[in-house]
Order: C-alpha cells, then sequence, then structure tokens
C-alpha cells in the first residue's frame, strides 16, 4: 500500500508538472522514468534515479552521434553496440538498460532529423524531473527508517520472550496454567525483517551506521536464539507437568532466562551433569530428555545474555 501510494502521487506530480509547463506531448518519458525509479527502498530509489539518468543521457547521445551517419533500424544496431563497451569503460554497467531503451525510443521519431541536440536534451530534462519528483515523493511523504523497522523488530522479538518466560514461572510456582509455547511463524517473520533491512543496509550508503549500531550481531543472536529456544520449548513440553513444578532447578534456570534478558546479564553457567542426575532420579524423569533439555538451556542462556547487552538503550533495563 506504501509503495502504491507512494507511485501514485509520485506520476499525479509529475503529470501535474509536465501539464503546467506546457510537455504533455512528452508526459510519457518522465512517467516512464517515475514508474521505473520509484522503490520501496529510498536508498534503491536513488541508485535507480541515478541510473536512470546517466542511461539517458548516454542513450540519448551515443544515438545521436550514431544517427548523424546512419538511420532507422541500422543506426539502432550500431548503437546498442557501442553502447555497451562505451558505459563498461565509463563504469556505468547499471545504466545499460536504460540507455538502451532509450535508444530503441528514438525510432519513434517520425524522422531522423528530428533527432537533434536540443531534442535529447529535453529529453534528458523529462527523464530528469522523473526521477527528481519520485525521489522527493519517497523523502518527503513516506520516508523508509530501516533502524525504526530493526528497533520495532528487536523489541516485539523481546516482549514475546520475556512474556513467555513470566508464565513459566507463574506455571511453576503454580499460579497459572502450563504455557501454550510460542508460534515460532510470527519469530520467523519478524527475523526474516530484520534479515532483509540489515542486508538492504549493509549495502547502501549508511552501513557504516549498521556497523556501528550492531545489528549485524543482533540479528545472528535472535537467529540463534530462535534455534535454541523453539527447542528449549519442545522439551519443556515432553517432560511431566507435575515433576517439572516440584523441581528447584527448573524454576531456577527460568527465572535465570528472564534476568538475562530483564536485568543484568550474567555468564552462562557451568555444566552440572550430577545435578540432572540427580534431579531425574527424585522427580522420576526421563534422563535423556533432561540431559537435553540443560544442553539447550546454556545456550540460550548466552544468546538472551547477549542480546540484553547489545540492546538499545531505551530497551535496556536498570
Amino acid at each position: 500500500m506504501r509503495n502504491s501510494l507512494k507511485l501514485a502521487v509520485a506520476v499525479l506530480f509529475t503529470a501535474t508538472i509536465a501539464v503546467w509547463t506546457e510537455r504533455i506531448e512528452f508526459v510519457w518519458y518522465p512517467l516512464l522514468a517515475v514508474i521505473i525509479v520509484v522503490d520501496d527502498n529510498d536508498d534503491q530509489t536513488v541508485k535507480a534515479a541515478s541510473a536512470r539518468i546517466l542511461g539517458t543521457v548516454a542513450g540519448g547521445l551515443i544515438t545521436f552521434i550514431v544517427h548523424t551517419i546512419l538511420s532507422g533500424w541500422m543506426g539502432v544496431l550500431v548503437s546498442l553496440v557501442l553502447m555497451i563497451p562505451i558505459l563498461e569503460w565509463l563504469s556505468w554497467q547499471s545504466a545499460l538498460g536504460t540507455a538502451s531503451i532509450t535508444s530503441i525510443m528514438f525510432l519513434m521519431i517520425p524522422s531522423h532529423v528530428a533527432l537533434n541536440w536540443n531534442y535529447v536534451f529535453n529529453r534528458a530534462l523529462d527523464t530528469v524531473v522523473g526521477c527528481v519528483v519520485a525521489i522527493l515523493v519517497g523523502l518527503l511523504f513516506w520516508p523508509r527508517n530501516s533502524y525504526r523497522e530493526l528497533g520495532a523488530a528487536d523489541e516485539r522479538l523481546r516482549s514475546s520472550l520475556q512474556r513467555q518466560l513470566r508464565h513459566y514461572s507463574a506455571w511453576l510456582r503454580q499460579q497459572a496454567e502450563r504455557p501454550i509455547p510460542l508460534n515460532p511463524a510470527p519469530l520467523t517473520g519478524d527475523l526474516l525483517r530484520m534479515e532483509q533491512l540489515v542486508s538492504r543496509e549493509r549495502s547502501g550508503p549508511r552501513h557504516q551506521l549498521l556497523r556501528r549500531s550492531q545489528w549485524e550481531q543482533r540479528l545472528r543472536l535472535w537467529q540463534l536464539t530462535q534455534s535454541h529456544w523453539v527447542s528449549w520449548e519442545r522439551l519443556m513440553q515432553s517432560l511431566p507437568e507435575r515433576s517439572l513444578q516440584q523441581a528447584e532447578l527448573i524454576r531456577g534456570a527460568v527465572v535465570a532466562l528472564g534476568e538475562q534478558l530483564e536485568a543484568q546479564p550474567r555468564p552462562t553457567p557451568r555444566r552440572n551433569t550430577q545435578a540432572w542426575q540427580q534431579l531425574a532420579e527424585r522427580e522420576q524423569l526421563p534422563l535423556l530428555p533432561l540431559l537435553a533439555l540443560a544442553e539447550e538451556l546454556r545456550p540460550l542462556h548466552a544468546c538472551l545474555g547477549g542480546l540484553n547487552r547489545l540492546a538499545p538503550a531505551q530497551t535496556q533495563r536498570p
């Protein structure tokens, strides 16, 4: 919806400018530029606009020069043959598609005599107008803030785990019913969105800010956390309810996980296989699932502590 509104408003403004400047007969050129350039990512819009302008200028100049000697399809063919090495030499490979389209578009001119410097300049100007309108509409009306979205996704994931750990803590104190495991779909959706945003910023002009804000490390920690969390909850569901509620070792582990996110994170506890074996004997719990639960607790504990340390200042707890 956001991208559709951006495109519609950009097209409306571009057509209005064409009518106001009495260039409505050539409105097709700036409108084509708008449609090609508009992107959900504002950084990609700027890149597409740059490539569009460079391609239009390069394609127009090369085609104009060739058409002073050759005309019609032969002129277009020679223009396309010359265009690729010239743009590669100038390191304008991203403009190749636009330049090729520009060359072919000149076949629409009724007479090759009309293809002169004035025509090339005006078509380049039309393209620049469309690109500028597309950029301004995106930046002024619907600016995309990747870091705000990253922070929102991070907070949603953090809040989900905090609420679930509180439910587990209340259940182990026999103050609530046994929690249903978290649906992994919303967690995966937020992680995929974070991955897209991090990838976008990594290849964009603000990659230094991405490195300073440590979002790549946070994303990796969230991916590990989700994997260990899902395994941990499945193991918790496989163990008898009454025995778990009576196990002080389990209650302490759940409280420690909550503190990793909500309080000052602590070092991951060492393996204590003997304590878990004693718990299995005392509460008549199956040993292998219990040991697997203990093994999932340690990396989960470490990941939650790492997320707390890397959390934005506004989400950290005193």
